[in-house]
């Protein structure tokens, strides 16, 4: 199997994978949050409400790096351009930060859906360093 044929299964998982979360995050948002966090104090609920669209801003930004990937895969863009188009991943503190105070009172889907959001995330920076580190290795060469 080609490198090529590999990174094109990995990525379409990846992407199948942060579609799920994000159609999960988006029911969660639009049915479930209002009714777990009423009984909070304001303070908290915003706490939530930030922690609910930090989720957000993490499969945001991995999404934007799968689609950069597949216009590269797709001979749309090469690397050198996604490098410059695009700051890398591991470079969004807010998406890479954990609240510990909000996992207190973090209702359970919430937190599963910060924990994998994170745990994703986390894994497109690994990869999306790893392609970089690969592309300047081949300049090198």
């Amino acid at each position: 199997m080609r490198m090529q044929d590999t990174t094109h299964i990995w990525l379409n998982k990846t992407f199948d994978e942060t579609m799920q979360l994000l159609e999960e995050a988006k029911h969660y948002n639009q049915h479930l949050i209002r009714r777990q966090v009423r009984h909070l104090m304001p303070l908290d609920r915003l706490e939530l409400t930030a922690e609910s669209l930090r989720v957000t801003s993490r499969l945001s930004h991995t999404m934007s790096w799968l689609i950069a990937e597949k216009a590269i895969l797709n001979d749309e863009i090469n690397r050198q351009e996604a490098e410059e188009l695009f700051e890398p991943l591991h470079t969004e503190m807010t998406c890479l930060r954990n609240n510990n105070h909000a996992t207190s009172i973090c209702p359970d889907g919430l937190q599963s859906l910060l924990d994998r959001s994170r745990e994703l995330f986390v894994r497109a920076c690994r990869l999306e360093d790893m392609l970089r580190e690969q592309y300047r290795e081949n300049l090198s060469v």
